[in-house]
């Protein structure tokens, strides 16, 4: 396999497409203060699946390939839940297999194509990506630089425009040693490059780590938007999403 940049897409060799305006990122602030502090009774999500796992509707007439990619400083762990969720419903589910997600594009770039690829060979049809948070931009990038082995992408409270200065780990930039102009530049240039294939992106008004309209993607040619009730934490977690990305892998 010709291996491609993960980073966001050179608009040199791009298709040119019209673009509408991006709003300021200033204008989408990070969440607000209260919404950030209810992200810690996310763990009642955890509960409610385990209580109602016996009792949520099986249907195994999923057969689609999916790899799942966690968000920030997610890891196996952290994606279980929707991985049996939907292995139980008759789809195949591999986790990114990269441990915890750091977010360095870098380090990641290549291992990750690397995985893409083998899964596309192993079933010898295009892969399905869910991406939670950071894990949904990684989805997003891999289908324009490797369209053929992506079949769909579906990512869980993913920022598309902002980077962290939409979130509320904001604070934390100096932390990680972020360029947040930079990042959020590339995340612009991205958009050079449209995604081909159907993208649904799942977002919640209750998300207390990114703004919920930073997860709105006004300007790739194939999404569909979908709003539910949880916190961004819960999202891995809550019944209602983890039924409705089934849905969506069996459309």
């Amino acid at each position: 396999m010709k291996t491609p940049q993960l980073a966001y897409a050179d608009s040199s060799t791009a298709r040119e497409i019209e673009i509408p305006p991006f709003p300021a990122s200033q204008d989408l602030p990070p969440p607000a203060a209260k919404l950030q502090l209810a992200e810690l009774s996310s763990a009642r999500f955890l509960a409610h699946l385990a209580v109602q796992w016996r009792k949520l509707p099986i249907d195994p007439s999923g057969q689609r390939k999916v790899m799942i990619i966690p968000g920030f400083y997610g890891g196996e762990l952290s994606i279980n839940p929707i991985k049996y969720f939907l292995r139980r419903q008759g789809h195949f589910t591999h986790s990114w297999g990269l441990g915890l997600n750091k977010g360095e594009i870098e380090t990641l770039q290549e291992p990750l194509l690397k995985r893409l690829d083998a899964l596309h060979r192993k079933h010898e049809e295009p892969i399905d990506l869910v991406g939670w948070s950071l894990g949904g931009i990684f989805a997003r990038e891999l289908a324009r630089m490797y369209p053929e082995a992506v079949r769909q992408v579906i990512t869980l409270g993913s920022p598309v425009i902002g980077g962290p200065r939409v979130t509320a780990l904001h604070p934390l930039s100096s932390l990680f040693n972020w360029d947040l102009e930079q990042i959020e530049q590339d995340m612009l240039n991205s958009y050079a490059t449209p995604i081909p294939q159907q993208v649904h992106a799942i977002y919640s008004r209750n998300d207390g780590i990114v703004n919920w309209q930073a997860c709105i993607d006004h300007w790739s040619p194939n999404v569909k938007h979908h709003e539910v009730a949880t916190t961004h934490t819960g999202m891995g977690f809550c019944t209602e999403v983890l039924q409705l990305v089934d849905r969506l892998l069996k459309q």
